[in-house]
C-alpha cells in the first residue's frame, strides 16, 4: 500500500553521475532499432530472484551515420536456481570513439 512508502528517502545516484564522480565517462546509447530471438526458455514464478547480464555479440560501423556504430548484445535473465529462463538478441545505435577511423 502507499502507506508504508517512504518518500523522504534521498534519489539514487544516476549511473551517469556515479561515474563522473569516479572520472569515467558515461556510456552513452542511442536508439534501439529493436530486439530479436526472444525465448521465454523457463516460467518465471512469483518469489523468484532473476539477475540480468548481456554480452555484445557484435559491432559494425553504421553505413548511413558512420559517427554510429550498430552493437548487438545477447540479454539473459538467471532465476536464483542459475537456470536460464529468458533470452534475446538487442540491437543499438552506440557513438563511436574515433568516427575518423
Amino acid at each position: 500500500m502507499a502507506d508504508d512508502l517512504d518518500f523522504s528517502a534521498p534519489a539514487p545516484k544516476p549511473a551517469a553521475a556515479e561515474a563522473a564522480a569516479r572520472g569515467e565517462q558515461a556510456a552513452v546509447w542511442g536508439p534501439s532499432p529493436g530486439f530479436r530471438e526472444l525465448r521465454w526458455i523457463r516460467p518465471v514464478l512469483a518469489g523468484d530472484t532473476i539477475s540480468y547480464s548481456n554480452e555484445v555479440e557484435t559491432k559494425r560501423t553504421s553505413e548511413k551515420r558512420p559517427q554510429w556504430g550498430i552493437l548487438q548484445a545477447r540479454n539473459t535473465g538467471i532465476n536464483q536456481r542459475n537456470e536460464v529462463v529468458f533470452s534475446f538478441l538487442a540491437t543499438a545505435f552506440v557513438p563511436r570513439r574515433n568516427p575518423g577511423s
